[in-house]
């Protein structure tokens, strides 16, 4: 068990670390979506935008999704207007809103997107299973920790 790695292995808690690096898809002239995580309330999907294109038309009628711009400068693109986006950069995008996201730079562009409800779609498989980002050590939980301080026993 001290070895079990959260990112191959199911956690009792649902803990669940990744590399988004790992979920990284990025096509040629083309935007793709990969979905990261899913729970009951909320999912998480990796945008890869390559340079000089778009996702096109998105429009998730149920579903609120704030963006973040992990790398690359973005253009979220609205019936309101353009909002210029550079890394760490984030906006709330309302359910029923129509926009897109528009990469105009020579760059690839990131983006980290959670929306709730998270809609019926599973997460995909990683693009990579590198891991490099996350570092695991396997401890006890901090109630096995208090039990066996007050008690005396060996957590393992």
């Amino acid at each position: 068990m001290a070895d079990e790695d959260p990112t191959t292995a199911p956690d009792r808690r649902g803990v669940r670390p990744v590399d988004l690096r790992d979920y990284a898809d990025c096509q040629p002239r083309s935007a793709t979506r990969t979905r990261v995580f899913r729970t009951d309330r909320l999912a998480i999907d990796l945008w890869c935008v390559e340079p000089r294109t778009s996702t096109g038309v998105l429009h998730l009628e149920d579903q609120d999704v704030a963006y973040t711009v992990i790398g690359g400068r973005s253009w979220i693109v609205t019936d309101d207007g353009e909002v210029g986006l550079d890394p760490m950069g984030s906006i709330l995008i309302p359910a029923d809103t129509v926009h897109g996201i528009d990469n105009r730079s020579p760059d690839p562009l990131i983006v980290l997107a959670a929306s709730a409800p998270p809609g019926a779609e599973e997460p995909g498989p990683a693009v990579a299973d590198d891991a490099e980002a996350v570092t695991w050590e396997a401890q006890p939980g901090v109630i096995r920790r208090a039990v066996d301080t007050l008690f005396g026993g060996r957590s393992g």
